[in-house]
């Protein structure tokens, strides 16, 4: 999903682009200039298909090493993964217990799919 913008001046202007990145986020804008000096600004979201896990805690260091896939996305929009060959996702939860400003925002590993429905504890 993306956005266009574009501006015309008569001006003779050189030809550039210029590509910039959010640290840490997967947005990028691009601008293209051409020689009549047309402006063109497009913004384009985009989400990993994959990632593989290293780092995990003791408890789930089986799941290094492993390519987790995105399969869905909560109704937050964010999208969740599942472990190839295992039933193991990873997915971020607003509330994941449910009891509000008590439980910090968090990435969870589990078990069980996560709701696309819910806005908060997918888990149920």
């Amino acid at each position: 999903e993306g956005t266009s913008t574009t501006t015309k001046t008569m001006a003779k202007a050189s030809t550039s682009t210029t590509t910039s990145r959010k640290a840490g986020d997967s947005d990028a804008t691009e601008e293209f200039g051409d020689v009549y000096g047309t402006k063109t600004t497009t913004t384009t979201k985009s989400t990993k298909t994959s990632l593989m896990l290293g780092g995990a805690c003791p408890y789930k260091a089986a799941l290094n090493g492993l390519t987790f896939d995105v399969v869905g996305t909560a109704a937050d929009g964010s999208p969740f993964y599942k472990a190839r060959g295992i039933d193991e996702y990873i997915y971020h939860d607003a509330d994941c217990d449910g009891a509000g400003a008590v439980s910090a925002p968090r990435w969870i590993f589990d078990n069980s799919k996560p709701s696309s429905t819910a806005t908060k504890d997918l888990d149920g």
